[in-house]
């Protein structure tokens, strides 16, 4: 018990009880062996027995009033059962967190590439010069390549397809039917 409160001091709560029950097992344990030595050499040695007799009452009864005191306390403490629990209920409420802004990010991102590629219709649609027309198509074009993968990475980089939530999703309704193809 003295090595792992050595070595895990800052894990243990009441340390303090930890030395008590230390204190009083070392005491049993002269105890035991005041009884042993005085029968192996024959000597009756009554100062030695009287000596340990009352360390070891004296940390016994220690250990006693401090356990009344602090049981109340004790009690309170999370068990590890319960330490796991809320743990795994934090992950799981920080997972979801991750999830939500991820979807809004890949929504936005891609909601961003449709803004420009309905942008660069308006323009084709406006310009006279088929030079000009068929510049604008082939940025099209490679705006709908960038969403189509934009869709597919956010598929299987983050989440399962169809995942939703809180009305958000990562499916592929609000990329032109171009990109999907």
């Amino acid at each position: 018990m003295a090595i792992v409160l050595r070595d895990r001091r800052d894990d243990i709560p009441y340390p303090w009880l930890w030395l008590l029950f230390v204190a009083f097992i070392v005491a049993c344990g002269l105890t035991h062996t005041a009884h042993v030595w005085s029968a192996v050499s024959g000597a009756d040695d009554l100062g030695l027995h009287a000596g340990i007799g009352l360390f070891c009452g004296i940390v016994s009864v220690g250990t006693a009033i401090a356990f009344l005191f602090i049981i109340p306390e004790i009690k309170q403490l999370p068990s590890p059962k319960q330490q796991q629990a809320k743990l795994e209920s934090l992950v799981s409420q920080r997972t979801a967190e991750k999830d939500r802004l991820i979807l809004e990010i890949n929504h936005r991102v891609g909601n961003q590439l449709q803004i420009v590629r309905s942008m660069l219709s308006v323009q084709r649609r406006r310009t006279h010069n088929q030079e000009t027309s068929e510049v604008l198509q082939q940025l099209a074009d490679e705006l709908d390549k960038m969403a189509a993968e934009h869709i597919r990475h956010s598929q299987t980089d983050y989440l399962r397809h169809g995942v939703k939530v809180d009305g958000l999703s990562n499916s592929v309704d609000s990329v032109p039917a171009s990109a999907t193809a």
